[in-house]
Parts: C-alpha cells; structure tokens; sequence
C-alpha cells in the first residue's frame, strides 16, 4: 500500500513524452481511445492501471528493408537470428546492410528496446534487445517499440508472454491470409500496469520461481515418457523375471528338471 500509485507513474510518463515532443526527439502521436470498462478481461488491483502499450512507448516504427550482406555498414538484424526461446541473438553471425548515414538513427536499436515478429509463423514473438550489442538497425519484418524511461522493461517482457498478449494478438491477425500484426494494433493492445516498485518485485519473484518451474517441466516430460513406455517395459521385465526362475517361489519338493529332461529323453 506504499507504492506510488500507477496512475502518479502514467503522469510522469505523459509528461515526459510531452517534453520529448517539444524537443523534436520523437513525433507526436494520434491520441489512443481511452479502455472502457467492457474492454477489461480481468480485475486488477486498485493501484494499477488499465494502460494500452502505446501509452507506455516513446515510439513504434518498423524495420528498415534492405539485402543483409556479409560485409555492410552496419549490423542488420533479422527474425531469423532472433533465438525466440532464450531471446538470444548469436551477433557473430548476424549479416550486414548498407544504409544511407541520415536513417540510421531512425533504425538504430538500443537496449532495452523490444523487437516485435510481425507476420508470418513468428508472428507476436518478441526480443528485447541486451545492453551491450554492435551497432545494429532492424529488418522490416519487425517491429521495434522505444519505451519510455521510468519503465521496467521486464515486466512488459512478462506482459508479452502472458495469455492476455497473445489472445489479443491472435485477435487482430484473424481474418488475413498471411497472419500480421501492425504498429496500430500493437499501440492499441491493453495491459495491466503495477506501480513501478511492484513491477520490479513481480520481476524478481518471477525470476526466482520460473527455474524450478522449467525443471519441474523436464521432470514431468521425463515422467510422461517412463509412463508411456512403462506397459511394454513391465512386460519384458515380468518375462525376463519368469525365464530366471524369480517369478514364483521355488519348491524344494519338486521334481528336479534333469529328471523331466530324462523323460523327454526316453519319449523321443
């Protein structure tokens, strides 16, 4: 109950766009509708706020297209080297590009931006960019979206995992041939935006228990497996078990075997 309320932060965030605004450093944006009641999938606590992720960004801009090359002026990032899983980027072996010297700032990734997949099978998939990277631009098929400062950019990490992304993602590319997502629906999406400090606790916690979560789900992987297979090995473990004489217990008081094996001797 001592955290700054979220809607002090928005005010902070409002004012800081402002004042980018008025420095030329980013265009002013159309107004995004306010989020009504009827929008909302699910209650939040009282110091949060309903937000959409444009409100949050200092700007959303696609990609610049070009050929990548092995020998440029400037790193080119794909999709492609984007490890999704581990939002990894092996920078060894992403390509080059040649851009005129005046876009580069336009395309120029940062830390802690985030990379947004825009179509195709990777659609909705996001990377957000290491604090230390080669001076690179972004391929068009992504969406870069700034945030702004006084943001926890892991927690919009969280945002961009969680169901409620990914239903309103699916939501806006229905309907396409070629599943897309562009820069207005990516503003337009709604989160559920904690006070700063909470953002940061939700971080840390969530930081702790996901690797007791990824092991517990290679454990029950392995289960499933030994469960699945478990029938057939039981079966050749109880015949195995027979054919060695453990299965029942021995009697002392029965006929040795060598004295049937004279018999079917005498019978052949």
């Amino acid at each position: 109950p001592g955290d700054e309320p979220a809607d002090v932060l928005l005010q902070r965030i409002h004012a800081e766009k402002e004042q980018l605004i008025k420095e030329g450093k980013i265009k002013k944006q159309k107004p995004l509708p306010p989020i009504t009641e009827e929008e909302k999938p699910f209650t939040i606590p009282d110091s949060w706020q309903w937000v959409r992720l444009g409100d949050l960004a200092a700007r959303i801009n696609y990609g610049f297209t070009a050929s990548a090359s092995m020998h440029g002026d400037i790193k080119f990032l794909r999709i492609t080297d984007i490890n999704i899983k581990t939002n990894a980027v092996n920078w060894n072996s992403v390509p080059f590009c040649t851009i005129d010297k005046n876009k580069i700032n336009s395309y120029l990734l940062l830390p802690n931006d985030i990379l947004i997949a825009r179509t195709g099978g990777t659609i909705g998939k996001f990377y957000i960019v290491d604090k230390k990277i080669p001076k690179s631009v972004f391929a068009s098929y992504l969406i870069r979206i700034s945030l702004i400062k006084n943001i926890t950019t892991k927690y919009i990490g969280i945002f961009l995992s969680s169901p409620a992304y990914w239903s309103q993602i699916i939501d806006s590319s229905m309907g396409t041939g070629q599943p897309n997502v562009n820069s207005i629906a990516l503003a337009s999406l709604k989160l559920p935006f904690p006070p700063l400090a909470e953002q940061q606790r939700i971080v840390a916690r969530l930081e702790e228990l996901l690797p007791d979560v990824e092991a517990y789900g290679t454990a029950q992987e392995r289960l499933t497996a030994m469960e699945s297979s478990f029938p057939q090995q039981l079966r050749k473990s109880l015949l195995q078990e027979a054919i060695q004489g453990r299965l029942v217990p021995q009697n002392p008081g029965d006929e040795p075997a060598d004295v049937l094996l004279q018999r079917i001797h005498a019978e052949k």
